[in-house]
């Protein structure tokens, strides 16, 4: 106790110096804290910072999954991109039973109708698409590989655009010719197992060229294009004229946006309507060294099957060298409440025909169209489909007479099950990836399994 007590009276005398110090002590902490303050009201944000150029923006990365696999790379301040990744794969099986044994062209040429069961990979796809560098340029890479084309791998599509507006976008490289409006969607979304007959014989084939693309109004579509030949799909320089073919399409959708697909698959409250028209010129001339018409004009071919420059099409001994060809389709497409309907006329006008001795043609008119139609027996499950189409011409007229059903499974539109039955009457068409040939006159039964991501 008296040591405390004798603490207590040492320090009454400092008391007062030491409320001084404590007093000087708060003060000079004020000081500091203020001085702090107007430090950081001086001092540029994060913003300002990155606006005088001090620093840059982080850039973003993103990946996931939106119909398709993508990955996006953003820095505001400089550059974007993007790339997404879809896959396709198309196993078909394919009975076909002859109800003849030969026909014979126009050519007097007598060529085999043979038995066909196969299975076949008929489309099976890898495409890559996004945008590089800005969100208006565009690129677009589709490979595409089947056994009917001798198991190679190949460039289907590839371009570059630049998307000015909504109304218009240009477009560099290769592409569909855009004509016949069956040919323009996509094989996936056909109502059977494949496209029909008629759209098949006259629809144009790819080509390099230049296309402007655009949506100048609302539900109004167009697209144009300036390219290398009408049906050329891989021919080089040396086997292409020196001639452009040129081409069009444009439709509308009156009652609103209709889709891609044919099909009512979401089964629709109202209805919906598209109309559509395309046309398609070109100027088909030239030898090769040997003397033959070049490959670029060697695609057309008459309505009963033989190709249109083949020796002794339209008259003995005669080889056709030159021709224009003209195609002009319109088509209606309309789906309601789980049914749907589209058909296609088409007519194709082939001019100023030379040769290399008198044929007794100047001219030729050739013609067809298909109807389409098909309904869900359960939503989004069973689709029963029916298809009749027709090729006329001055040579000949076939038809064709199709019915089918396709199953979707639990993945909605993205994996389905086809099986469709086909009568023919003699074939004008040549196209392994419809399974018909020329000539074809019997039974085609084919089965598809179709997926997509």
């Amino acid at each position: 106790m008296a040591m405390l007590a004798w603490l207590a009276a040492s320090m009454r005398p400092n008391a007062p110096a030491l409320a001084a110090d404590m007093t000087l002590l708060s003060e000079s902490l004020l000081e500091r804290e203020v001085d702090a303050e107007l430090r950081l009201d001086s001092e540029p944000s994060s913003a300002e910072i990155m606006d005088q150029g001090v620093l840059e923006p982080r850039p973003t990365r993103e990946v996931g999954y939106d119909k398709g696999f993508y990955l996006r790379h953003t820095n505001e301040s400089s550059q974007s991109f993007e790339l997404k990744l879809n896959g396709r794969i198309q196993l078909r099986q394919v009975v076909f039973s002859r109800d003849d044994h030969s026909w014979t062209d126009r050519a007097g040429v007598t060529r085999q109708i043979l038995n066909r069961t196969y299975f076949d990979n008929e489309r099976t796809r890898l495409i890559f698409s996004g945008y590089a560098l800005a969100p208006e340029i565009k690129y677009f890479v589709q490979l595409d590989g089947d056994t009917d084309d001798g198991h190679t791998v190949d460039f289907f599509d590839f371009w570059w655009g630049y998307e000015f507006s909504e109304a218009c976008e240009i477009q560099f490289g290769k592409r569909k010719v855009p004509a016949v409006r069956q040919w323009l969607l996509s094989a996936f979304d056909t109502r059977l197992v494949d496209r029909p007959l008629a759209a098949d014989f006259f629809h144009p084939d790819r080509t390099v060229g230049v296309w402007l693309v655009g949506q100048p109004a609302e539900r109004l579509h167009y697209e144009l294009m300036a390219g290398n030949a009408y049906r050329a799909m891989n021919s080089p320089p040396g086997e292409l004229n020196d001639r452009f073919a040129f081409a069009g399409t444009v439709y509308w959708d009156p009652l609103g946006p209709y889709g891609n697909g044919l099909v009512d698959f979401d089964s629709t409250c109202s209805p919906l309507i598209r109309v559509g028209h395309s046309w398609t010129y070109a100027c088909q001339s030239g030898l090769d060294e040997s003397g033959k018409p070049l490959r670029e004009s060697d695609f057309l071919r008459l309505s009963d099957g033989t190709r249109l420059t083949q020796t002794g099409a339209l008259a003995p001994g005669a080889t056709v060298n030159r021709y224009d060809v003209l195609l002009n389709a319109v088509d209606f497409a309309v789906k309601y409440r789980g049914w749907s309907l589209n058909a296609e006329y088409f007519w194709q006008r082939i001019d100023r025909l030379r040769a290399d001795r008198d044929i007794p043609f100047e001219d030729l008119f050739q013609h067809g169209f298909y109807v389409e139609a098909g309904f869900f027996v359960l939503p989004q499950r069973l689709e029963l489909n029916a298809r009749y189409s027709r090729v006329r011409g001055g040579f000949a007229t076939h038809n064709e007479y199709a019915g089918g059903f396709r199953w979707y499974f639990n993945q909605g539109k993205n994996l389905h099950f086809a099986f469709d039955v086909t009568a023919l009457d003699g074939s004008p068409l040549h196209n392994t990836a419809s399974d018909i040939l020329a000539g074809d006159d019997g039974m085609l039964f084919r089965s598809q399994i179709q997926g997509m991501f």
